[in-house]
């Protein structure tokens, strides 16, 4: 059994890992390869074709598809990241239930959710009962500046 018999099970070895790999991490990445091992694994079907041409046809569409079909994908199927339910919230106000000051967190209330809350500025102090606008979002704490209305 010489090499161009046994290239049809590598070729096909080939194109179920590059997808099982871009299944566990997509990233538009092994699915080229997988093309590339596709055109080479037809090849190695017929007959008398070397396996060099084989291997030079499967590095010459796997680059291909990379460099020409990739980004096009990309723009498409990889969309921007949207908003999570607490980015949403940025821009709302709340109360202060426990005093926010520069040496701890304070508590508000949001929507009847209880977060911890710190300060925009240094050195700014919410008493408890005071209405602050949510500014930003700082891991899991919410970063409240003064009502400005």
């Amino acid at each position: 059994m010489g090499i161009e018999e046994v290239m049809v099970w590598i070729w096909l070895g080939v194109f179920v890992i590059s997808i099982v790999i871009e299944a566990l991490e997509p990233g538009l990445i092994s699915i080229w390869f997988a093309g590339g091992a596709i055109l080479a694994l037809i090849l190695s079907i017929i007959p008398g074709v070397p396996f060099w041409v084989e291997i030079i046809v499967f590095i010459i569409a796997s680059v291909t598809l990379i460099f020409s079909i990739r980004p096009l994908t990309k723009k498409y199927l990889l969309k921007k990241e949207t908003k999570s339910n607490v980015e949403e919230k940025i821009g709302e106000k709340c109360t202060v239930l426990v005093e926010v000051n520069e040496l701890s967190h304070g508590e508000v209330q949001l929507n009847g959710i209880i977060w911890t809350a710190v300060a925009k500025n240094k050195g700014d102090v919410f008493l408890k009962d005071e209405v602050v606008v949510i500014v930003g979002i700082d891991g899991n704490k919410l970063v409240i500046d003064k009502d400005s209305k």
